[in-house]
């Protein structure tokens, strides 16, 4: 069994207003204060017979912005892993955002990420083809031919870049993900740029009254790795402290799923829900998947960019009144 075309795909997550930090470093320190942001995705719970079956995600992150050094600081920490364990990957990234303000209502971001990424694969857990009775399907006790002693284990490290516009309604960025080649399963590099991820990110707020109680916040991301690429839609609606919403996942050949998102603020807490129905081929065999969000911000300095009228709308978004 061969693996020389095989690398890892990037990790991916549905609720887009929670995740822009991880598709684009410029976004470090883009609230008004110190965040931490915790995730977890279960993805095609359906797929194997472990506990841990399908794609398991975890995601946590710190970030916060220096007016000082008109700077944001920031670290994310990630688990990737697929059924009992044949397939893990762990990251551990260092953000850095530069903010150039134009006016008190537009301003520029730049930023660069720093990457270890340390993945395995045990192939003492792969299913091959000459553990397949034609009749009675896989036989756990059947010993393959394979060579199953060389499994894969790697650390690697890599750099990410951004860039974010913004203004009080509106941003738009564009980032590039794995700037350096990657090793695949069987130790071998990928050329140059052919591993990298472009990424595009667009999304704003439009209140629906006057007290800015009730709004529409739209969200859209555009990923691009080798041959592979997916368009991802949300539309979140927001009335006080309840968020509802509803999003679409397109992949390189077809619709992938129907998102449906929810949330709830309570002061500095917000936790969230997404559950992405599968429209695939493949739909009856995944289970779809699940995803969980929990964000707390803490008090600390203001990102100056806006004023205090505007600290309830920042598109991240906030969906919170101070």
């Amino acid at each position: 069994m061969q693996f020389e075309s095989s690398w890892a795909q990037d990790i991916h997550f549905s609720q887009l207003a929670q995740t822009q930090f991880f598709s684009n470093p410029a976004f470090a320190g883009i609230q008004f204060g110190p965040r931490v942001l915790a995730h977890y995705r279960n993805e095609y719970p359906n797929i194997g017979s472990q506990i841990n079956s399908g794609f398991n995600t975890y995601f946590i992150s710190y970030d916060q912005f220096l007016k000082d050094y008109n700077s944001g600081l920031g670290a994310q920490v990630i688990a990737d892993k697929f059924g009992d364990n044949l397939y893990s990957r762990y990251c551990v990234n260092i953000n850095y955002a530069y903010q150039a303000k134009f006016n008190e209502y537009n301003a520029l971001r730049f930023g660069l990420s720093a990457n270890m990424i340390h993945q395995q694969l045990d192939k003492s857990k792969l299913v091959f083809f000459d553990q397949i009775d034609p009749i009675n399907g896989f036989n756990q006790l059947a010993a393959s031919a394979e060579d199953i002693s060389n499994s894969f284990s790697q650390t690697n490290f890599n750099l990410s870049a951004g860039i974010v516009y913004f203004t009080n309604y509106f941003y738009a960025g564009l980032s590039a993900r794995n700037l350096l080649p990657r090793n695949n399963f069987q130790g071998i590099a990928s050329k140059q740029f052919e591993d990298m991820t472009i990424s595009a990110q667009v999304g704003g707020v439009y209140w629906l009254n006057q007290d800015k109680r009730i709004a529409l916040f739209p969200y859209f991301l555009f990923d691009r790795q080798y041959d592979y690429q997916k368009y991802v839609g949300n539309l979140l609606y927001q009335y006080e402290t309840l968020n509802l919403g509803l999003g679409l996942r397109h992949n390189s050949r077809d619709i992938e799923s129907i998102i449906f998102l929810a949330g709830f603020n309570f002061n500095k807490l917000r936790i969230s829900y997404s559950y992405d129905l599968n429209t695939s081929g493949i739909k009856s065999y995944t289970g779809g998947s699940h995803e969980v969000g929990v964000r707390i911000l803490f008090k600390g300095e203001d990102n100056s960019l806006y004023p205090n009228e505007y600290k309830n709308i920042l598109f991240c978004p906030d969906f919170m009144k101070n």
